[in-house]
């Protein structure tokens, strides 16, 4: 199983990402962009996984301790790729996001999983391998509310990438 832990949001804040993606197909020569039902925030990549150690991932999952909080997404931005960049909207620095994201690094380390050592970068992904001579990163800001985390499985299926929901953890106050 190739799984990943993310935040997925309320339908509102999906179509306002959308709206963003939208806008940017527009001015897009070229490009894979994210489908609506696929557009979330990764906390975690933890790649192909044995059902014991999704299991692991569920009891990880189930030591975290937070309560809900909200998010601000506030720019369009880009990793430059060689086949076309990643476009991408960022989310403002936030303390109880990084602390969940900490808290979750913490305990899938205590039960073995190897992780990225890269600085946790908050983004949610809009459009792969895009050529574009827009180079603007304005939106209008998004805010929306964090109150649950959930493990994902990712599959490839009908010409696509199709993510299903395994498990959540809600926030201790919901």
């Amino acid at each position: 199983m190739r799984l990943f832990i993310a935040l997925l949001f309320p339908q509102n804040t999906v179509e306002e990402l959308a709206s963003c993606r939208d806008a940017l197909h527009n001015e897009a020569l070229s490009g894979s962009f994210v489908p609506m039902d696929n557009l979330h925030l990764t906390m975690e990549f933890l790649g192909e996984c044995s059902s014991k150690e999704c299991s692991l991932i569920k009891e990880a999952m189930d030591s975290l301790s937070f309560e809900s909080f909200s998010i601000k997404m506030d720019r369009l931005g880009f990793f430059s790729r060689p086949d076309g960049d990643i476009w991408w909207v960022g989310v403002e620095k936030n303390k109880a996001l990084e602390n969940l994201h900490s808290q979750l690094s913490q305990e899938l380390g205590k039960r073995g999983f190897k992780l990225e050592k890269k600085r946790f970068k908050p983004h949610i992904t809009l459009a792969r391998r895009v050529i574009t001579n827009t180079k603007d990163g304005r939106i209008d800001c998004i805010r929306t509310d964090i109150d649950s985390v959930s493990l994902m499985l990712s599959e490839r299926g009908n010409g696509r990438m199709i993510y299903t929901e395994l498990y959540r953890v809600r926030a201790l106050n919901k």
